[in-house]
């Protein structure tokens, strides 16, 4: 029903009231919805063993318990399905590897992928001449595959876990598109470009509201399906130890690399955050470089002169960062406080995590058995890696510096 009414009955209405309902009538005239993809990440660089589907896991976990309302889909783009595994069960008596090596046959990144492909094909058809009757043929073979008469070509949870259906301790919100299904298909940069046009699609037109998050392989240079994450992806997180050779040889060229995809128009993600992981931790208390922590002062040096090298990197590729880039030495401080953080060394109690397949937001204080060996975890350390854990998950929503 029409809002206008009330605006015009109550005359003790507030000027303030008035006005929020004026603006509410006029959302609804403009017929604003909320958008079915609220934001996409993609955890992304060419440094292997940098943590980044260890990250992911628990960002993953923690996002979907404070966004009850949304589904978070993760989308396992790597060869090995690592953070498959550790979604499906965790290390524990190879859980989550049978539990992928028995879901992979039927969902799996590549079947999207290649399905993706194939209902671009299919549609693209009605607009070349005499080919209505192609896709429709095709049409019913993709019915008849997926056991229905009718609906979209592509029903993107047709290749989704629902992931809580194998490991109780992760959010029932969390979908994944697993990994590791074995040798990865090539596909040509106008196919990528289709994919991705399909998915996006999809996840923008469809029902619910989705949370998109990528993993990829740290390879010295973007596979095919790092390529389609980072064009799907519209912001990018890059996990990084505090080594400044990783960062120049093997973030740098990332970057450069990322720069060239997105000049060229075959990347639409864009540097959002980097996450200087598997820091050693001084004090649990506030510092120059950490809103949470204090490290050792020799690493807070090191991560002083990282961010410097980051704003030197986003004033000469400006367009690749999702902040804007400092203007002057003045603003480089608050620009590295937006562009980068710290996330902590997770100890005995991330190796728990990971033999277990619990992330921290679900794991609780107390001897944890059933593995390999069994576990002391510590409330304070629980709470901490908690702490931590959160930051990076609501740090994704951050809105951009400087705009």
């Amino acid at each position: 029903p029409s809002l206008a009414p009330v605006l015009m009955s109550p005359a003790h209405l507030t000027k303030w009231t008035a006005v929020l309902l004026a603006a509410l009538v006029l959302l609804q005239t403009a017929g604003i919805t909320s958008a079915a993809l609220v934001s996409s990440h993609v955890f992304s660089n060419h440094k292997g063993g940098c943590g980044k589907t260890t990250l992911l896991f628990h960002t993953c976990a923690e996002y979907a318990m404070r966004h009850p309302d949304e589904k978070v889909m993760v989308i396992d783009t790597t060869l090995r399905g690592d953070l498959s595994e550790l979604l499906l069960g965790g290390d524990k008596g190879v859980a989550g590897k049978t539990a992928l090596r028995a879901v992979s046959h039927l969902r799996s990144t590549t079947k999207l992928l290649m399905q993706a492909a194939a209902v671009h094909a299919a549609e693209g058809m009605s607009s070349e001449g005499g080919s209505s009757s192609i896709k429709s043929i095709v049409a019913k073979m993709f019915a008849k595959e997926k056991g229905a008469k009718g609906g979209s070509l592509l029903d993107l949870e047709d290749h989704l876990v629902k992931v809580q259906e194998f490991n109780k301790g992760i959010p029932e919100n969390v979908y994944l598109c697993p990994g590791g299904s074995g040798p990865q298909t090539s596909f040509p940069q106008q196919q990528q470009a289709d994919i991705v046009d399909t998915i996006r699609k999809c996840l923008e037109d469809g029902p619910g509201k989705w949370k998109v998050l990528c993993d990829t392989d740290g390879d010295q240079g973007f596979s095919d399906y790092t390529k389609i994450a980072h064009a799907l992806c519209d912001n990018c997180i890059i996990p990084l130890k505090t080594n400044v050779n990783d960062f120049s040889n093997r973030c740098i060229p990332m970057l450069e690399e990322l720069f060239q995809q997105r000049q060229q128009g075959q990347a639409r993600s864009r540097v959002q955050l980097i996450v200087w992981n598997e820091i050693d931790v001084y004090k649990n208390t506030a510092s120059p470089v950490s809103g949470l922590i204090t490290p050792p002062k020799a690493a807070q040096g090191v991560i002083g002169m990282l961010n410097s090298l980051v704003a030197e990197v986003a004033s000469n590729y400006p367009d690749l960062f999702y902040n804007r880039a400092p203007a002057d030495r003045a603003e480089m401080q608050d620009f590295g406080k937006a562009t980068t953080m710290c996330m902590r060394l997770y100890g005995v109690t991330g190796m728990a995590a990971a033999e277990h397949g619990i992330p921290f937001c679900s794991m609780q204080p107390g001897t944890l058995s059933g593995g390999r060996i069994s576990y002391e975890i510590s409330a304070d350390m629980l709470t901490q890696l908690s702490n931590n854990v959160a930051e990076l998950s609501d740090r994704l929503n951050d809105p951009p510096f400087g705009v």
